[in-house]
Parts: C-alpha cells; sequence; structure tokens
C-alpha cells in the first residue's frame, strides 16, 4: 500500500508539473496575462489552481494526513482535468463563450477529433495518459484505505 501511495504522490506531481510548465495554458501564461490586465483564457487559472490542489494533496500525504477525503479531492481533479479537456475541445468549441477567444470547432468523427486532438500531439497525448494512470490510482487507493479514521 505505501508503493502504491509513492507511485501516485510522483505521478501526481508529474500531473502538477505538466499543468503548470504547459506550453500555452500554463503558469507562464497566467503571468503574462497578469501582466496584461485581463485574463484571456480560463484555462491557466484552472491550470494553475488544479496543479496547486494536486501538490497541496501530495503534501498532505507527506504529512500523514492523507485519507480517503484527500484522494477523493485528487480524483475531483483529475476528473476535471480529463472531462474538462473533452468538454472544451467539443461542447465548448476550444472556449469560443469566453469574450476573447474565437471559436475553432472542427467537424468530423469521433475518430477524427482524437486524432486531432490526442494523437496528433505527443504532450497531449502523454498528459492525458498520465491524467488517466494517476486517476486509476487514486480510485484504488480510495477503495483500499480503510475506513476513514479521522485523517484529511
Amino acid at each position: 500500500m505505501e508503493r502504491l501511495r509513492y507511485l501516485t504522490a510522483g505521478l501526481a506531481l508529474v500531473v502538477a508539473a505538466a499543468h503548470l510548465l504547459d506550453r500555452t495554458e500554463g503558469g507562464i501564461a497566467l503571468l503574462v496575462y497578469v501582466q496584461a490586465g485581463y485574463l484571456g483564457s480560463p484555462l491557466p487559472l484552472l491550470f494553475v489552481l488544479g496543479s496547486f490542489a494536486l501538490v497541496f494533496g501530495v503534501v498532505l500525504g507527506f504529512q500523514g494526513l492523507a485519507g480517503r477525503l484527500t484522494y477523493l479531492g485528487g480524483i475531483a481533479v483529475i476528473g476535471t482535468f480529463l472531462f474538462g479537456y473533452v468538454v472544451w475541445h467539443t461542447v465548448l468549441d476550444h472556449g469560443a463563450f469566453w469574450p476573447y477567444i474565437e471559436g475553432t470547432h472542427h467537424h468530423g468523427t469521433t475518430f477524427e477529433w482524437f486524432e486531432m486532438h490526442l494523437l496528433g500531439d505527443p504532450y497531449v497525448l502523454g498528459t492525458k495518459a498520465a491524467e488517466l494512470v494517476l486517476l486509476v490510482l487514486l480510485i484504488a487507493l480510495y477503495r483500499l484505505d480503510p475506513d476513514d479514521d479521522g485523517r484529511i
């Protein structure tokens, strides 16, 4: 169980770093928007907040405070990253609802969407794969952890 926790913590840090350092929507983009005085896209803020939440969960774990509620929080963050990616690139038309973003909706089959957004970008494919594995690990920890014993 301890090895599973360490593996999960390490992967959570990798996923957090991937979002913080994302080349177009990470922390640097958020700093650029802050300096410009407007939020050109909601993604940098969401990436940074989600990354900090993951890091906070790992810190709780290393302090011995992680429990089922912490795993549940991680599941929520990673589920939001995964679900949000699909929704952003489909229903939300790449953020066309946002004042500064013009939609770029692509019409085509599910496979064409998958090929364009995931197979066409190894970085995105790698981060989404890491998120999916992290989600599975967090669910496993949530299910395997004994009943809540007062830990956070």
